[in-house]
């Protein structure tokens, strides 16, 4: 039996947030593009459609009249911003970022290996608290040019950019002064990034002089520890209990292709767990999409479309068993980073932590098994949320590698 259509609300959606896959294949099935009256918000779960969308500057990013309820710190990050304004803005990132994930990827791996030594050596590990949340945090704070000698002052700025990942996410739950906490903290640092320029992100912002406004600089510098931490965070928290039950056979194909398999799998693992569950776009203008798309589905100007990126990766029209995690799928066109002008422009840090977690784990851990008794406990934000806690067990590699 099919649910009632009321069941296809957003608030419906966001309950569902932890097991939501049922849920979507039965709103494809009743309109893969389809306007929730209780919400007033366009709801899209099908891969086709939703390229489209994303890909189309008649649908903005810009928070339009909502604007209004944030800081400048939040509206004035990179996710908002349309146009030229967005290029020149991320233009400035795309670059040294290049160039900085290419001297530092050795480090990342020798992070990552340290932190799965130190798990082995105990015989467990909790996924998100003794690795994905470690790393991620480690990464970017040092691709950033942050201070990362102090593990407690990093973890309290983690704690306040979650505030600000919750706030930009549309999850009102934190505490605001956290932002403005996070916000006071950057501000400090450029400035003495302006005195004392690296060789690093940050400094690069600097430097890039009237690219960015001082709300710009300071809203992005934000954006990037963010979403440079939680996007890894989420994906190997969650993601790599899901591969244990078939970690023997996963070690016989990395022995295989060492080089090849940490990337599909990280590919996989982006599908199967999107990060990002949803982004928001608004209509410029009337945007019919009902020939394209079969049905009705005239978008009106000012009204806003939620385009669900996990329930893109699970569609079955592009993506055969999409349940069924295939560690070398080709090919992979999901959308965990979203799509178009607006794609993520800090995927590839995320796809170089994730392989280089990957690769490290499968070299290191001849076991990878649930641990007995243990239980998940999770993040409620329905957007970004993953789990806090995942404990497993773990075992080295008996032949020393």
């Amino acid at each position: 039996m099919k649910p009632d259509v009321h069941d296809f609300s957003l608030a419906a959606l966001r309950r569902t947030y932890l097991h939501p896959h049922a849920l979507y294949a039965e709103l494809r099935a009743h309109d893969p593009i389809y306007f929730d009256a209780t919400s007033q918000c366009w709801l899209v779960t099908s891969h086709a459609p939703m390229v489209a969308i994303l890909d189309d500057a008649r649908f903005s990013s810009q928070l339009g009249a909502s604007a209004a309820m944030f800081p400048p710190v939040v509206s004035k990050q990179l996710l908002f911003l349309d146009g030229d304004v967005h290029h020149r803005a991320q233009s400035v990132m795309l670059r040294p970022l290049a160039t900085l994930l290419k001297s530092q990827t050795t480090a990342i791996k020798a992070y990552a290996r340290e932190l799965l030594d130190t798990a082995v050596a105990r015989g467990e590990i909790d996924t998100v608290q003794d690795f994905s949340a470690r790393l991620s945090l480690w990464t970017i704070a040092h691709l950033l040019g942050m201070p990362t000698d102090d593990m407690a002052q990093l973890q309290q700025l983690a704690q306040w950019s979650n505030t600000y990942g919750d706030v930009t996410s549309g999850y009102f739950q934190g505490n605001f002064k956290d932002v403005q906490r996070l916000a006071d903290y950057f501000r400090a640092l450029v400035e003495e990034k302006r005195q004392h320029p690296g060789d690093d992100l940050l400094s690069a912002f600097v430097l890039a002089g009237d690219v960015y406004t001082p709300d710009e600089l300071i809203a992005n510098c934000m954006m990037v520890f963010t979403a440079g931490r939680i996007t890894t965070e989420k994906l190997l928290g969650d993601g790599l209990p899901t591969l244990t039950a078939q970690w023997a056979e996963l070690r016989e194909k990395f022995a295989a292709a060492p080089d090849a398999l940490p990337k599909t799998l990280g590919e996989e693992l982006l599908r199967l767990i999107t990060p990002t569950r949803y982004v928001m776009r608004m209509a410029l203008e009337d945007v019919d999409l009902s020939e394209r798309f079969p049905g009705n589905h005239l978008i009106h100007q000012g009204q806003r479309i939620l385009l669900f990126l996990d329930a893109a990766d699970h569609d079955p029209e592009t993506f055969s068993d999409p349940e069924h995690i295939e560690a070398q799928r080709r090919p992979n066109r999901h959308i965990a980073f979203g799509y178009g002008p607006h794609q993520c422009p800090g995927a590839n840090l995320a796809r170089a932590e994730i392989q280089a977690a990957l690769e490290a784990l499968l070299t290191v851990a001849e076991d990878l098994q649930p641990q007995p008794g243990a239980t998940p406990t999770f993040n409620p934000n329905p957007n970004l949320g993953g789990a806090t806690s995942w404990p497993l067990r773990i075992a080295g590699d008996s032949t020393g590698n």
